[in-house]
């Protein structure tokens, strides 16, 4: 049974902890045993006695994820799956103010959610569905309680389940044929606050296929997470960190800074510096302004309220047919609160907007601050003028509207009928699929209508300095928009069929063909509020426009298996895939298994990869957005003028820029080239050892544009992307200011990588000691480079990616995930280590990368223990206790959190914010 996985054979892989196919340890072959089961595995479509095919596949166990503690698939992905590396996974903490609503992706190989295929069993899952996305998988719908395992296929480029993967495919397989009841309950908090989890499962089977010819499986879910905000961690309540010379603040405060419209003076603050509250002084600043820093009144993670539903039935309609179905609901309702809007002529209107051609705005969402207010600080600035009185630009934080107050609820059903069973020697499965998710964003307060709130700001009535009266107050809450700001929803419907049979008796084998076609249609469509249409709030940008598209998808594909010899297999495979309006494309896939001996088993793979731009990457309706604040624009700030002024204005630094965003009807399909090469070795009984080389080249490589401090660190390469005004006279001798970033999609060139997956497990029976196990699976990057737009490559290997959306984020070279587990009868129990490299930082907000003096600052090593024990002696009654983050480990901190995210201080694309958690469980199974 060496290097086997057949359906009983996986219970060794539970007993050996958080694992890959390639983990599995020998047991002895006893004659008795029954003929092996041929089984189906992630990655082929032929059924095979064998599971150790020519393709890396992970496996994570039932087992495993109950003893990560993890209550949500994003916690388990983070903590578990070392192959979803930290780049471009999208965490539900870092959709606070970037319109993702919650949506949480995941991304094998750092080559982005839209590159990695999510299924369950073996099928597609519809979008997320926010406003900008229509192809990220919220993994979070997925009910974790009804999950048997996972298998995560790391070979990309998929000729079986579809050419679009290219980075990989994770396949949730859900429970089924159980019988019994279980119920569970989970509770769990932070030891420093925040963050705190409670969950109710149950499951419910009955019918035996095997004796009634039927089993039908009910299991639901309800949790309930508490909020975690900036305030409430040391390393993420402040935007500014004077060592790293980073500052992420903001110059839009409360109260206000001020200029002068004439020019007269630059940007002050009347109560600078002792009086800022709820503002700060920043040392990184002259002590004459206020700086707002966001970071105390961020969510860093949402509160939270998820259910789910999950029913599967199976009935045997003959020996060899079996109908199936199954049904799904899930909805989840998450609740994020983030810093007031800021408010001032650094931010553009579109011009769809009423007042955009009208003074003072004149396309931007200018305050003036005239003499004749009476809350103008006529003494203050006839102090710094000598006597005049000029109008003022304000620079201004909403505090008067309140804090942004957003509620996101997504709900997802989901059902498959089919049939599958053996026909005239044909293993065949067909089945109809149909699903959707609907997202709503709820705006609850703190969000302006420009319309409402602008004409009053610049009445002279309002206080900028100070509490307003209770008049003027109810005035600015009444400018406030409440209600659904957003709806959309995302469609997949499938036919889908698939056989295969062994059609030949070679010397060496059968020789086994696999042969199938599938049908899709996928639709996004988007309706937001007529007050988005048109650019109207404080918080959404520019202009969201409707968008309804659909597309039609045929594909057909092949798949043959060689035994060449006793010892060596071979496979290929092709598909035919043929998107409506944007072209088709043949993609092969070929790889080789040679087992020379019981002991080493050496497979490789090569394959193709096409993926068409989905709807939103061509379609998405072009807006104004805003960038993260603590951004610099190096040909301006800090730069001295014609007089040798040196120019460090709030418009110019450390501040927020307007972004373009939208799609690109003119963008390419991606095509890849996949390699795999690797060996497994058992040498010795209960000892396994797998190392997979891989790499990829990605070729028209989609990004939803490169990060706007990428841009600006390089203005001269990316001079194309970067709209500035005329000349201004405040500063003769310097460029115009940045009026836009354009950030819209477009094809970048080649991204290449290439790495080492490794997977190691050991068992060693101790007698009456018990059984310990030992696992270590982790990933090395070797390469990590992108095209830049002159065709030269740079790297991002142990760095923090400039682009977005498909190589944002953190490559670390290398990340692992270890455990040691002990079990002896009822008693089970395991520490875990998750390990990631330290890596380059992004420089700091006041650091100047072309200085030849500057040196990129490092970002320290993370590590977290983890310790779970569990007893299972009482009857029918399962009790654990676990602590996730032992030691209470901070994340290191990096200048990356801040300006790609409004989290500060750390990156929340791999650290958890809570800190040491403690968790404990009951599960009761009925007899």
């Amino acid at each position: 049974m060496r290097f086997q996985r057949t359906k009983v054979a996986l219970t060794l892989a539970h007993v050996l902890g958080a694992g890959g196919a390639a983990a599995l340890v020998a047991a002895p072959a006893y004659a008795q045993l029954p003929p092996p089961i041929k089984i189906e595995v992630t990655g082929t479509n032929i059924k095979r006695i064998e599971g150790e095919t020519a393709l890396p596949v992970q496996v994570i166990t039932r087992e495993d994820i109950d003893r990560t503690g993890a209550t949500t698939v994003e916690q388990l992905l983070q903590t578990i799956s070392v192959s979803l590396q930290g780049n471009s996974n999208t965490t539900s903490g870092t959709t606070a103010g970037f319109n993702a609503a919650g949506v949480v992706g995941v991304s094998l190989r750092g080559l982005g959610s839209q590159r990695t295929l999510v299924l369950i069993n073996g099928r597609r899952i519809s979008a997320g569905g926010t406003i900008t996305d229509s192809t990220t998988v919220d993994v979070n719908n997925i009910p974790l309680a009804a999950v048997q395992r996972i298998e995560v296929l790391k070979d990309g480029a998929s000729a079986i389940y579809g050419s679009d993967a290219i980075a990989g495919v994770i396949n949730f397989i859900l429970r089924q044929n159980y019988q019994g009841a279980e119920a569970s309950v989970f509770y769990g908090d932070s030891k420093d606050g925040g963050g705190s989890s409670k969950r109710v499962t149950g499951a419910a089977g009955f019918g035996d296929l095997g004796k009634d010819r039927y089993n039908v499986l009910i299991v639901g879910t309800y949790q309930d997470d508490g909020a975690l905000f900036g305030r409430d961690r040391d390393f993420a309540k402040s935007g500014i960190n004077v060592g790293a010379n980073n500052d992420t603040t903001s110059g839009n405060t409360f109260p206000a800074n001020i200029s002068a419209r004439d020019g007269s003076f630059g940007t002050r603050n009347p109560l600078a510096p002792n009086n800022c509250a709820p503002s700060v002084s920043s040392p990184l600043f002259p002590s004459t302004r206020c700086r707002f820093d966001p970071s105390p009144f961020v969510t860093l993670l949402p509160a939270s309220e998820r259910g789910s539903l999950y029913g599967a039935a199976h009935y045997t309609v003959t020996p060899e047919i079996q109908a199936y179905a199954e049904a799904s609901y899930a909805r989840n309702r998450q609740h994020y609160v983030i810093q007031p809007s800021p408010v001032s002529n650094q931010f553009a209107i579109p011009p769809s907007h009423p007042l955009f051609n009208v003074a003072p705005y004149n396309g931007f969402a200018a305050i003036v601050l005239k003499p004749s207010s009476p809350f103008y600080p006529t003494a203050f600035v006839t102090g710094l003028t000598g006597g005049n009185t000029p109008d003022l630009n304000v620079f201004y934080r909403n505090f008067g509207s309140g804090l942004r107050d957003l509620t996101d609820t997504s709900e997802q059903p989901r059902g498959v009928i089919g049939v599958k069973g053996t026909l005239a020697g044909w293993d065949f499965d067909a089945g109809f699929l149909y699903t959707e998710t609907k997202l709503t964003e709820h705006a609850n307060g703190g969000i302006g209508l420009y319309t409402k709130l602008l004409p009053l700001l610049n009445s002279g009535q309002v206080n900028f300095f100070g509490p307003n009266t209770p008049e003027i107050q109810a005035q600015l809450s009444a400018t406030n928009f409440i209600g659904n700001a957003y709806t959309t929803k995302s469609t997949l419907g499938s036919l889908s069929v698939k056989a295969s049979k062994d059609v030949w008796q070679l010397p060496a084998g059968p020789l086994a063909l696999a042969l199938g076609g599938e049908f899709r249609r996928e639709k996004f469509e988007t309706n937001p509020d007529a007050v988005l249409q048109i650019g109207d709030t404080t918080h959404y940008g520019g202009d969201l426009l409707p968008e309804n598209k659909a597309r039609n998808v045929t594909a057909f594909f092949a798949e043959v298996n060689v035994p060449i010899v006793k010892t060596l297999d071979g496979n290929a495979a092709v598909r035919y895939d043929d998107y409506q309006n944007i072209g088709s494309k043949t993609t092969p896939k070929f790889s080789l298994r040679w087992q020379p001996t019981q002991q080493v088993l050496v497979r490789g793979a090569y394959g193709k990869g096409f993926r068409a731009p989905n709807l939103t990457e061509l379609f998405l309706p072009t807006t104004i957005a805003v960038s993260a604040p603590g951004l610099n624009d190096p040909l301006r700030c800090n730069k001295a003028d014609a007089n040798g002024v040196i120019n460090n204005s709030a418009s110019d630094c450390v501040t927020q820029f307007p972004i373009q965003i939208g799609g690109n009807s003119q963008l390419k399909p991606e095509t890849s080239d996949n390699y795999t090469l690797g060996v497994v070795l058992e040498p010795v009984a209960n000892v396994s050892v797998a190392l997979d080389a891989f790499q990829v080249k990605l070729k028209e490589t989609i990004i939803f544009g490169v990060n706007p401090s990428a841009i600006l660190a390089s203005p001269i390469q990316f001079a194309s992307l970067i709209t500035r005004g005329p000349e201004d006279p405040t500063t003769p001798g310097l460029p115009g200011h940045v009026l836009q970033i354009h950030q819209t999609n477009l094809n970048f060139g080649e991204t290449n990588i290439r790495g080492l997956d490794v997977d190691f497990r050991a068992r060693y029976p101790a007698g009456n000691w018990g059984d310990f196990r030992f696992g270590l699976n982790g990933t090395y990057f070797d390469k990590y480079e992108v095209q830049n737009f002159d065709g030269s490559f740079f790297s991002i290997n142990g760095k923090v990616s400039p682009i977005v959306n498909g190589n944002g984020g953190v490559v670390p070279r290398w990340h692992h995930y270890l455990s040691l587990g002990w079990n002896k009868g009822p008693w089970d129990a395991v520490v875990a280590q998750n390990y990631q490299l330290g890596y380059e930082d992004i420089p700091g907000s006041f650091e100047d990368p072309s200085d030849p003096a500057f040196k990129p600052r490092r970002v320290g090593a993370y590590e977290t223990w983890d310790l779970q024990g569990s007893y299972s002696g009482f009857q029918n009654l399962k009790l654990t206790l676990g602590i996730r983050n032992i030691l209470n480990r901070d994340p290191p901190y990096t200048n990356a959190g801040g300006q790609n995210f409004f989290q500060a201080g750390y990156d929340p694309g791999y650290a958890d914010p809570r800190g040491q958690f403690f968790y404990g469980s009951v599960t009761y199974t009925f007899k």
